[in-house]
């Protein structure tokens, strides 16, 4: 009995044999089951918010995995999902094996907890037969919260606008501040008036007058015209009137300072009205002087105005 045990065992292991070799070729050649997940993030949004969902098919490398009934006429054509955008890659995380991964962006809305709608992964092969098709019910939810209280039902009434409190002592200081400021330039610009004003009274006119005139003399020799020496010699005589007589020259016409100066009795009165007289002759009737007679009404000019410096003097 001990002699025929392993001739029974062996035996036993023919028998045996046939059913472990089938199920060691089905591991070898068998394919790759699909497996389908879904993932939405967040889980809680406002009306109208956004979520992202993600569906995930492991499959076989020597198939394709595509989605029916999801992106295309099942959430896009009810509420409460809308499609915003997708996207879609394909990996081969090991070997004998492919990923599917569908990424959509979703916009949600009504109220309270909102459930994926169903939809359908396509499987084919590389020859693009369908192999499989695997219907899908997602479990992954999201709930929606509302925008405003559910206990609301009727629109609040706009309150107006909440005037600024500013205290009273606030607005005096800032109304004595700037009363204050408007004093302060009109007393500068008053000093800065008068001081003008003494600066100007300082300046001796006839001084000034000598020395343009001696630098239009200068002007005259390095061969300025004629007529423009008396142009400038008329601005000359005309703003040392205005400055030393206290009368309007500059401005006004010839008659209007004859008459001026005969009211105050100028000394060297004539001798005034002759130079601005042929200056104007120069300016409006084209008279051309020549050079002689240009430095003679330059030194006329200085004449009239030491002489109108020196009678000032013999006043004082």
């Amino acid at each position: 009995m001990v002699a025929g045990f392993p001739k029974q065992l062996l035996f036993l292991l023919l028998v045996l044999l046939p059913m472990f070799f089938p199920i060691a070729c089905c591991g070898a050649e068998g394919k790759v089951q699909p497996e389908i997940t879904v993932r939405v993030t967040p889980d809680s949004v406002l009306v109208g918010d956004r979520i992202r969902c993600t569906i995930t098919v492991n499959h076989s490398n020597q198939e394709v995995a595509v989605l029916e009934g999801f992106d295309r006429s099942g959430i896009l054509a009810e509420p409460p999902f809308e499609l915003i955008s997708r996207k879609h890659s394909s990996s081969l995380p090991f070997s004998g094996a492919g990923m599917e991964a569908f990424e959509f962006e979703l916009a949600v809305f009504g109220i309270g907890r909102q459930s994926l709608p169903p939809f359908t992964v396509v499987l084919r092969d590389t020859a693009g037969r369908v192999t499989k098709k695997i219907p899908c019910q997602p479990s992954a939810s999201v709930f929606v919260r509302a925008l405003t209280d559910s206990s609301m039902h009727d629109l609040r009434p706009v309150k107006p606008p909440v005037k600024p409190s500013i205290p009273s002592l606030l607005i005096t200081v800032v109304i004595v501040g700037v009363l204050s400021v408007a004093g302060v330039v009109l007393l500068l610009l008053f000093l800065l008036k008068r001081t003008v004003r003494n600066s100007a009274e300082r300046v001796d006119s006839g001084q000034v007058a000598q020395r343009k005139l001696r630098k239009l003399g200068s002007s005259l020799s390095a061969g300025m015209p004629p007529h423009e020496c008396y142009e400038e010699l008329s601005n000359i005589m005309r703003t040392f009137l205005e400055n030393h007589y206290r009368i309007r020259a500059l401005e006004a016409v010839t008659q209007e300072i004859e008459r001026d100066l005969k009211k105050l009795g100028v000394a060297g009165f004539e001798s005034i009205m002759n130079l601005l007289k042929q200056a104007d002759l120069v300016k409006f009737a084209d008279s051309r002087p020549d050079v002689e007679e240009s430095r003679q009404s330059l030194h006329k000019a200085s004449e009239v105005i030491r002489s109108s410096r020196d009678s000032v003097k013999s006043e004082g």
